[in-house]
């Protein structure tokens, strides 16, 4: 692999043009996602014995904008901007050796699923294609979490949560799950994120109304004038080593795709698949000191890129 910054830019450089500018429409897609799995490039941050690069954070914020800036696929975030890195942050990462290399191939389809207290509706964020793996991020009644991978179980497809004999053959990958969620955020940040909202952001201004002075066109403008900013500001931190600050880009890069994604839905007319809820339901219960729900921590990082949005048109479809 690269050792230097500029050996791996040189090599990003000539990825591109070998492998999506040189190719034509009908077949670099496919060849893409092969040369992607066969030049460790789905997850180029990643330790080379775990199917990456071990590109440091200046190389990748290199390669991710060639993508954004060529409109080249990028991987699917639920599997390497969460998944993979849990597996990383484990004590033991290469008991999950077989899992990171699944990942690194696109191999491997997970589903994420969120339980809170039995009262709670179970939460899922499910992949187009056959589920072969769940991880499970639970909270229980005692205010302790925990995170675990486990195969899919029977009553998956009618939302039911996993019976104590589905969960014997479970694998606990941490039993603080706000803990590890909270090193994920600060450890591994998805820089790929900050670009892949610049594909979303173009979407929606195929999608936008021609009234220049409309609403929608403006909030439109006020996301593509901060989505150029955070890319900025993100070139910029890392090349001056300010991570603590790099960590504030990354948080509003998540933003902004919340806000994308709010606005794609109103665009395409997806009301009605927003939930209405009690008048005061919203209302800040307990102290504001109260523990961070480690299922709310998961939100914004469910939520990257037009991954969700597929997901929400899908289900949309499959229930009209």
């Amino acid at each position: 692999m690269e050792n230097t910054e500029s050996s791996a830019r040189a090599f990003a450089n000539d990825f591109i043009e070998t492998h999506w500018l040189g190719l034509n429409e009908a077949s670099r897609v496919s060849s893409w996602e092969a040369a992607l799995t066969e030049h460790h490039l789905r997850v180029p941050g990643y330790p080379s014995e775990y199917g990456g690069r071990n590109w440091p954070d200046k190389a990748l914020v290199h390669f991710w904008s060639l993508c954004a800036e060529h409109g080249c696929p990028m991987p699917d975030p639920v599997t390497t901007e969460l998944v993979g890195p849990l597996l990383l942050l484990t004590l033991n990462p290469n008991q999950h050796h077989a899992h990171l290399q699944a990942i690194a191939a696109g191999q491997a389809s997970w589903e994420v699923v969120c339980l809170d207290l039995p009262s709670s509706p179970m939460r899922r964020l499910k992949p187009l294609e056959q589920t072969d793996w769940v991880l499970l991020i639970q909270n229980q009644a005692d205010g302790t979490s925990q995170i675990e991978i486990l195969n899919p179980w029977p009553g998956l497809a009618a939302n039911l949560p996993p019976t104590t004999a589905d969960l014997k053959t479970s694998l606990v990958l941490s039993l603080d799950a706000r803990e590890m969620l909270l090193t994920l955020h600060r450890d591994h940040q998805p820089i790929a994120a900050v670009w892949r909202n610049r594909a979303l952001l173009k979407t929606l201004r195929t999608l936008s109304c021609e009234d220049p002075m409309g609403r929608e066109n403006q909030r439109l403008c006020e996301l593509e004038i901060l989505q150029t900013a955070q890319e900025t500001l993100c070139h910029r931190l890392i090349q001056n080593g300010a991570r603590a600050k790099q960590l504030i880009v990354t948080q509003i890069a998540r933003e902004i795709q919340m806000k994308s994604l709010q606005l794609r839905r109103e665009q395409l007319g997806y009301y009605a698949l927003t939930e209405a809820t009690p008048p005061g339901q919203n209302e800040p219960i307990g102290s504001i000191d109260a523990p961070i729900d480690a299922h709310f921590m998961i939100e914004p990082i469910a939520l990257i890129s037009d991954f969700f949005m597929d997901q929400l048109e899908t289900n949309a479809q499959q229930g009209s």
